[in-house]
């Protein structure tokens, strides 16, 4: 009885969505936070070499968004949103954010409905590089 009773509350500790906490689950595997089930993705780049003001700069790290949710145990579910973009702390970068909602793979029943990188990749006509010239 105690053997089944520490297996529970391990895997609860792992699962917190099984328990009904799915938040909590969300924010434990998302690396950069999370708002509720939205799993957050923040990327640093180089303010002089960002193209602001372009949408189409976005496509490749929405694609990473999706891709790393997925790595960490967690389904997206429709599209990332990008949320804004903030000076970096060094003053030379500018963080950028995004986010998509979620839902945790340990308590997923349609997992057929998760929104991967390929569906954002096709979402922006097959290609998410910004070449110059194009």
């Amino acid at each position: 009885m105690a053997t089944t009773k520490k297996t529970t509350n391990a895997r609860a500790e792992q699962h917190p969505a099984k328990a009904g906490e799915p938040e909590v689950e969300v924010d434990k595997r998302s690396a950069d936070g999370s708002e509720g089930t939205r799993h957050v993705k923040e990327f640093v780049v180089s303010s002089g070499n960002w193209p602001d003001g372009d949408d189409a700069a976005h496509e490749a790290n929405k694609a990473a968004v999706l891709n790393e949710a997925i790595q960490r145990g967690l389904h997206p579910r429709g599209d990332v949103s990008f949320d804004g973009a903030t000076e970096h702390v060094d003053s030379v970068s500018t963080v950028l954010t995004y986010s998509v909602e979620t839902v945790p793979a340990s308590v997923d029943h349609t997992p057929q409905e998760t929104t991967t990188p390929r569906d954002a990749i096709e979402d922006a006509g097959g290609d998410t590089s910004t070449k110059s010239g194009d």
